[in-house]
């Protein structure tokens, strides 16, 4: 605008009025066109309006859905982690279970039985870790895809990064021996018992027993902080916490340990 005021001379072949020769016109008009500009004016300051009020709307509209869309793969992807954690952690359990028994044991159909119930969910076990493993590398997907939303809101990206740590720690645990059956194996129970190490079982056990807690609550933390925008707290919401103030009480009494021991 200020560009075309100072070379409006150049463009147009007469300079620009001043405000006072700008008024002088103005008064100078019939009362018929005055009407007429005032009208135009009107409807272009209404337009301005009204498109910056739709603008305003549109984007409020497309950040609420991308902050959705982000609560909604957090949830699905850390509920995915949940499982996979949970079915190698049961089946750590009893492998180390089925390990005693076999060596307490002296049926030796009971052994064989055991034995060859635990090798064959060996195979299903590691395709769940060899899964959870990957998605400790996906997990930071998340940082490229929302790193303007989650750096525009408190406390999300931290969050988000002591979960990608939980999972990371757990993750690394995984890699104890899952026992092989080999065909024609003579002695098969004295195979099984080889191949489970104690140490690693436990270690994995021990890290997902302190990274539970963190792999659940952050992710779902940072959740509900996209999610206040869109559905905000309320005086039900309120009444609906207080009725759960034991299970908040415990859920972050665990988490403080866990932080504690991180």
């Amino acid at each position: 605008m200020f560009v075309v005021r100072y070379n409006s001379e150049f463009l147009f072949g007469y300079p620009a009025y001043s405000f006072d020769e700008l008024m002088a016109w103005l008064y100078a008009l019939t009362d018929e066109m005055k009407v007429a500009i005032v009208s135009s004016l009107v409807t272009v300051v209404g337009f301005l309006v009204a498109y910056a009020s739709a603008t305003s709307n549109w984007r409020s509209q497309l950040l609420a859905n991308i902050k959705l869309q982000a609560s909604g793969e957090l949830n699905a992807f850390f509920t995915e982690v949940g499982a996979l954690v949970t079915d190698c952690e049961i089946y750590a359990s009893e492998a180390l279970d089925t390990s005693e028994k076999v060596r307490k044991s002296k049926n030796k159909q009971e052994k064989l039985f055991l034995v060859s119930y635990q090798n064959g969910r060996g195979h299903e076990i590691d395709l769940k870790r060899k899964r959870l493993v990957a998605m400790s590398i996906q997990v930071h997907q998340f940082t490229g895809k929302y790193a303007s939303l989650f750096l525009s809101m408190p406390w999300i990206q931290s969050n988000f990064d002591v979960a990608v740590k939980a999972l990371n720690e757990v993750a690394s645990k995984t890699w104890f021996s899952i026992p092989q059956a080999y065909p024609d194996d003579p002695d098969p129970v004295t195979t099984f018992l080889k191949q489970i190490d104690e140490q690693q079982m436990n270690n994995f056990k021990s890290s997902v027993a302190k990274n539970r807690i963190l792999l659940s609550f952050y992710p779902g933390s940072a959740g509900g902080q996209l999610q206040s925008g869109v559905v905000p707290f309320n005086s039900i919401s309120l009444f609906n916490l207080s009725r759960r103030v034991k299970e908040l009480y415990v859920t972050f009494e665990e988490l403080r340990k866990a932080k504690h021991d991180s």
